[in-house]
């Protein structure tokens, strides 16, 4: 019980990790190279939430059913 606990703890900061990483290096291209302000970026972030939250819960009822 206690492995399983430990294993899925480490699972869940390394998506962190990775998540805050990728997030910074996007943001990064999105304002040197796509030439767009912060305000922009977190406008477009916020309004992509709901499609990533529907797409999130679309596939584990999909995976669910199987």
């Amino acid at each position: 019980m206690m492995d399983t606990l430990n294993a899925r703890f480490r699972h869940v900061v390394v998506f962190l990790i990775i998540a805050v990483f990728v997030a910074a290096v996007l943001r990064h291209v999105l304002h040197v190279y796509g030439s767009m302000s912060r305000e922009e970026i977190r406008t477009v972030a916020l309004m992509a939430l709901p499609m990533a939250v529907f797409f999130y819960l679309t596939v584990t009822a999909i995976k669910r059913t199987r």
